[in-house]
């Protein structure tokens, strides 16, 4: 029977051809269909009577097909590309796109890219998005909240007005990034390098800080509230007066810094 669901995904998904996410989204729908079949057998559906049930679950594919890119990504409709809530989207190619004000929430999106994309507002709530890229990204006022940026790479993004809320950052990476007004509150940034960066503005509220580095960086109007900033390194760093105070009060390690 399985083989069947298996069959039906196939033959649903025919007139849309190959697309990016096609192997993802059919092996998502296919675990989720065997799980609903498996359910109503338990309890004590005919085997007709399950299938039928199971593929009536599915809906109009017409309806999923909207919301995943199964095109290239500049030719995709404007509703496509921003209403993209809960989509599987592992390993898509998203590079170069105009994706400003999309809605990625509660969406499987390991290991894509999205080189070069503008992105402004764009929300990621609840995203998994582990080893995925945003190099040279316009990320300015985007949102991730609560979100799986394990290995995220940020390298030359706008990240202005950015919340990278709430979320896991082991391993993600920010070399050459626009960091102005970013905010980094109650986020895992243990062992992260700001090296050589400039921060404005930015904000690491109640964050883990352990073994983080701003060696050589220049911090401006940074705010660390509730941060345990004693286990940071700030070797070489240039910062005003404000926040050099707050950390000194906060007990930093403070030994070689410029004070503007």
């Amino acid at each position: 029977m399985e083989k069947k669901l298996e069959q039906h995904l196939n033959k649903a998904f025919a007139p849309y051809g190959e697309f990016p996410a096609r192997d993802d989204v059919m092996q998502e729908l296919l675990a989720n269909l065997k799980e609903k079949y498996h359910d109503l057998k338990s309890q004590g559906k005919s085997d007709d009577e399950a299938y039928q049930s199971t593929i009536d679950s599915i809906g109009d594919v017409a309806e999923i097909m909207e919301q995943v890119p199964h095109g290239e990504p500049s030719k995709q409709s404007a509703s496509a590309q921003r209403n993209l809530r809960s989509s599987v989207l592992t390993k898509a190619d998203l590079s170069e796109s105009d994706l400003s004000g999309a809605d990625f929430t509660n969406s499987a999106l390991t290991e894509a890219s999205f080189r070069g994309s503008t992105l402004n507002e764009a929300k990621f709530k609840a995203t998994a998005l582990k080893g995925s890229t945003f190099v040279g990204a316009d990320l300015t006022n985007a949102s991730f909240s609560g979100s799986d940026l394990h290995n995220v790479c940020f390298d030359d993004a706008n990240l202005t007005g950015t919340k990278l809320t709430g979320s896991a950052l082991q391993g993600a990476t920010f070399a050459n990034a626009v960091l102005v007004g970013t905010d980094f509150s109650q986020s895992d940034l243990t062992k992260l390098s700001f090296d050589g960066q400039t921060l404005l503005g930015v904000v690491f509220g109640s964050v883990s800080l352990k073994q983080t580095s701003f060696r050589n960086a220049t911090l401006r109007d940074v705010s660390f509230h509730h941060a345990a900033v004693k286990y940071a390194i700030f070797d070489g760093a240039t910062m005003d007066k404000v926040t050099y105070a707050i950390l000194k009060g906060a007990k930093a390690t403070l030994d070689n810094v410029t004070v503007l």
